[in-house]
């Protein structure tokens, strides 16, 4: 792609002429724009973005009936296109600019930065009103790659909200605050609909659970197309695509004006294309319903993002961008937009059609030892031999013991017996009893997902924390107890009524454990959780929730029965957000006050309090502007202090997930992205409050390493996460 191409400049405010029965409508440019072309105007157009399914996936499908229905009802584009075969990302941005401007990947949208125009800019220089309406994002304005700001990690978490599902973010055109401030969360869309302040332009993107993605570990991971997983997915997906095209269509607006929604997929199942991109991200289905336009034709032109952008750059009066302004190769989707006078038609919606998923059966599973020919200690630290359950995935990321000889680390693995639901999601130990690790085999519950986060260890007893899905698909918490013997189930409150998670542990003796995560009530907000075990039950202990749009702890550390410290994050009416701190002093929970984040939001993964009684947090801290940089701060005499950590390798993507104390040194563990190869290295602190360097731990695999957790056994250090070499995921654990 050459340099006259990617630079194409904006011509802001020229109208142009469209093509047959489309015209001008730059809605909130008023009288002059509306009189640039003859024809029926189109006052309002809704996209609304599904994901990773292509054309034959869906179109016939059914465990898609509202899908199936408005396509059959209005209008369908039969050889329409994603625009790249290499990420979702690249998709959008390519929806959103008319050119993938070299983004391959998944990464957040500040290391994939574009400083090029968009729609969204246009759509502001032409002074044209517009919205983003993103499900599951806590506030508008949020600036986060992620919601639930816990994602990727080890074992991997993915979250609901993600910005390279719309990819507005990718443009450094919209890092101003009126952008930031019209993208909101999508609860808005209804009060907008029924008052008539609806923009002439709506970005519609529904969450990891509701958009056909998959997204564990709030809802099933995707499957192979057309297995009961997948088509679970589909079925969510579907019924709720329903209800907001329904709602969008019973609105009072609806039928008085000539309006459109565009319901299309990211990318389909190949890298298929046409229009400007070969190759393509494969045919997907791309449905138009109008107000008044045509009902049940179909569109057979070749197609893609690239004649989507174009479309709607005609009907709101806008100029083109890059290869939109191809108008040989990249023509706007006409005739499914046309205004014909038809009747509006306020849409019903199909109910959900049932697609339950196989239980997680687990046959005996083969074991092996990993093994790496790579460097096996470096910096300090070894690479410990594991035991890998079955030939995919196995995941760890918690780490604790009680003795040098009794040692774990939990995560989660998929199962690849014959007979296993291989789609599934299954919790995942393994032990160290001073000789060598050894997978124990743990029990799970519910139809499809189980994984641990958190683990604790005390007198040759061991909770692994973490959450799994019901019968209902909802996420419930979990806790497992090793007895000395064997895993079992505990049976502890789940006080969320949409959902429970756990994240972290720790344990004072057997009879005095503590874990803590996040619940989500009817509200939809998520608020802190803190559960106790006394030695005879596990109760939920009233904790503050000082965040007004969200809170979350993700790690704990108990000193003594009086004196327990929790970390997390709560957000706020709008970015940055900040890091969240409470102690239990014996009777109750209480917020401890850090200074507020001036430019950079922060989320604390990590808190341990050394013999002295200082406390220590670490996380990450992210902006725009300075990416994802890693964060350690310290308590003592109520006072916060801001370690001054060194760079990671250049590295602008870099996360903290674990902190343990051992010989008056503090250690942290995470990875960063290396800029050169793309791959994740683990990242290994040290320090004592007056200076921190980077420990040069090894790196068993080729294609990428992360650690997730550490702690202190008898003053030596244990660190757990994953490592791969471009397959499976394997586990990682590393002595020092």
């Amino acid at each position: 792609m050459n340099g006259a191409r990617t630079r194409h400049r904006l011509r802001l405010a020229v109208p142009l002429v469209l093509v047959a029965a489309l015209s001008v409508v730059p809605v909130a440019a008023a009288t002059a724009a509306r009189a640039a072309g003859p024809g029926p105007q189109l006052n309002h157009v809704f996209v609304i973005m599904e994901e990773n399914n292509g054309f034959s996936d869906v179109i016939g499908n059914p465990a898609a009936p509202n899908l199936n229905y408005l396509a059959r009802t209005f209008g369908l584009a039969t050889d329409y296109y994603g625009v790249s075969p290499d990420s979702s990302e690249s998709n959008y941005v390519g929806l959103l600019g008319g050119s993938t401007f070299g983004v391959t990947s998944d990464d957040p949208y500040w290391k994939n930065r574009i400083d090029a125009p968009s729609l969204i800019s246009q759509l502001d220089h032409a002074g044209v009103s517009w919205k983003a309406y993103l499900q599951a994002l806590p506030h508008p304005g949020y600036q986060g790659i992620c919601y639930p700001a816990k994602c990727n990690g080890a074992p991997d978490s993915d979250p609901l909200y993600v910005s390279k599902h719309d990819a507005i973010q990718n443009y450094t055109t919209s890092w101003n605050p009126a952008d930031w401030s019209r993208q909101v969360p999508i609860s808005y869309l209804a009060g907008d609909l029924r008052t008539g302040q609806v923009p002439a332009f709506s970005y519609v993107v529904p969450d990891e659970c509701h958009d056909m993605h998959g997204d564990p570990p709030y809802c099933l991971d995707s499957g192979n197309i057309g297995d009961p997983q997948n088509q679970h997915l589909v079925a969510v997906g579907d019924a709720y695509l329903g209800e907001l095209v329904s709602e969008i269509t019973h609105a009072p607006f609806w039928a008085k004006g000539n309006n459109a929604i565009v319901i299309t997929y990211d990318n389909g199942d190949n890298s298929a294309g046409c229009c400007d991109a070969t190759p393509g991200g494969g045919k997907i289905a791309t449905i138009v319903v109008t107000s008044h336009g045509p009902r049940g034709v179909t569109d057979p032109s070749p197609a893609n993002h690239y004649s989507l952008l174009s479309t709607i750059q005609h009907i709101l009066g806008l100029g083109c961008l890059q290869f939109s302004c191809d108008t040989v190769n990249v023509k706007p989707l006409t005739p499914l937009f046309a205004a014909t006078g038809s009747k509006a038609i306020a849409t019903p919606v199909l109910p959900e059609r049932a697609w339950p998923t196989p239980t997680p059966s687990q046959p005996p599973e083969p074991t092996s030892s990993t093994w790496t020919k790579a460097p096996r200690s470096a910096g300090g630290w070894t690479v410990q031999t594991a035991q890998r359950l079955g030939a995919s995935d196995n995941s760890v990321g918690a780490v604790a013991g009680s003795s040098p000889d009794d040692v774990w680390a939990a995560g989660d693995y998929l199962p690849d017996a014959k007979g296993s639901n291989q789609d599934a999601t299954l919790s995942f130990a393994e032990h160290y009893d001073g000789h060598a690790w050894t997978v124990v085999r743990t029990p799970n519950a519910g139809p499809n997902f189980n994984s641990f986060y958190g683990l604790a260890a005390s007198d040759g007893k061991a909770w692994a924390v973490g959450e799994r899905l019901n019968a209902q698909y909802q996420d419930r918490a979990l806790i497992e107890v090793w007895n000395g013997e064997k895993w079992s189930i505990a049976d502890i409150p789940q006080p969320g009524s949409v959902r429970d998670m756990l994240f972290a542990a720790s344990a004072l003796s057997p009879a005095d454990v503590w874990v803590v995560g996040d619940r989500e009530g009817s509200n939809g907000l998520c608020e802190t959780l803190a559960e106790h075990w006394d030695g005879r039950s596990w109760s939920v202990l009233p904790i503050p929730d000082p965040g007004s749009s969200g809170n979350h702890l993700y790690a704990v550390d108990a000193v003594s029965p009086d004196n327990v410290w929790a970390a997390g994050q709560q957000l706020g009416v709008t970015s940055p957000d900040n890091g969240l701190v409470e102690h239990w002093d014996g009777h109750s929970w209480s917020v401890v006050a850090m200074p507020p984040s001036a430019t950079a939001s922060v989320m604390l993964d990590a808190v341990t309090v050394t013999p002295t009684g200082q406390v220590w947090v670490a996380g990450e801290a992210d902006s725009p502007a300075g990416g994802g940089r890693p964060l350690i701060e310290s308590y003592a005499g109520g006072t916060w202090q801001t370690a001054s950590l060194p760079a990671a390798a250049g590295s602008i993507w870099t996360n903290l997930y674990g902190l343990a104390a051992a010989g008056g040194t503090i250690w942290a563990v995470g990875t960063y992205v290396d800029p050169t190869t793309d791959n994740n290295n683990t990242l290994i602190l040290q320090g004592n409050g007056a200076a921190w360097t980077v420990d040069a731990g090894p790196e068993p695999g080729s294609g990428g390493n992360i650690l997730g957790g550490v702690t202190a056994v008898d003053g030596k250090l244990w660190a757990a996460g994953i490592y791969d070499n471009g397959g499976s995921e394997m586990p990682l654990i590393e002595h020092r």
